[in-house]
């Protein structure tokens, strides 16, 4: 069994707009910085591009934790996952995680989305049962008794009277690369770049630079 290393820790803060969502780190965690997306800081290297001078990611350098949350701050971002538990605890990937517990047991989610601005809800996984998309989906119809049909890439719901928008932000993994070939929204964004050299992470990073909010 395990309990996610950082959910209660770092909280959803009240003045939030805007909100990442993922599942739950891999474990057994080997990342030097313990938080959200540290295990391989590939979410961070490509938000570094999309936020230069934010100071994201320092290569082979360990990066400030107090600089990612300055830079939260600034944009009014949260982030936090959709598991606060599973039943195994060996896994790297979503489908490996076996049963989970859902962020609603206190319960988290519910009163953090409650009791902040958020207006905006991002998913960094969507594809499998189990992706942060689909566990909120999931969340939703379980926990607040709403059905969506969740189609493309962005969509809105509406949550304790307010409208938020939901939108998918391409998977930060090194292994998303493989499924790039079958992407339609990259296979779109290259029609119409110059000529030259065109290749995932800058599909993704331009995507970022495309949905999240500016500084």
């Amino acid at each position: 069994m395990t309990i996610h290393p950082w959910l209660t820790k770092y909280p959803v803060n009240s003045d939030s707009k805007h909100l990442i969502l993922g599942t739950h780190p891999p474990m057994p965690y080997k990342g030097t910085l313990n938080y959200f997306y540290g295990n391989m800081k590939e979410f961070w290297r490509l938000l570094d591009k999309v936020y230069p001078n934010s100071k994201l990611y320092n290569y082979d350098k360990q990066v400030e934790l107090s600089d990612i949350i300055a830079w939260q701050k600034q944009l009014k971002l949260s982030i936090t996952d959709m598991v606060y538990q599973t039943h195994v605890e060996r896994f790297s990937t979503d489908e490996q995680m076996g049963r989970i517990e859902l962020n609603d047991l206190n319960p988290f989610l519910e009163s953090w989305i409650k009791e902040s601005a958020i207006e905006c809800i991002y998913f960094t996984s969507f594809g499998g049962s189990k992706s942060a998309k689909n566990l909120f989906k999931k969340w939703l119809k379980e926990k607040l008794k709403i059905k969506v049909k969740l189609e493309g890439h962005e969509n809105e719901v509406i949550i304790f009277n307010r409208t938020i928008k939901l939108i998918d932000l391409f998977s930060p993994s090194p292994t998303a690369r493989r499924s790039a070939p079958r992407n339609e929204e990259y296979k779109k964004w290259k029609l119409i770049q110059p000529i030259g050299k065109v290749d995932y992470d800058s599909f993704r990073i331009a995507w970022y630079e495309t949905k999240l909010p500016k500084l």
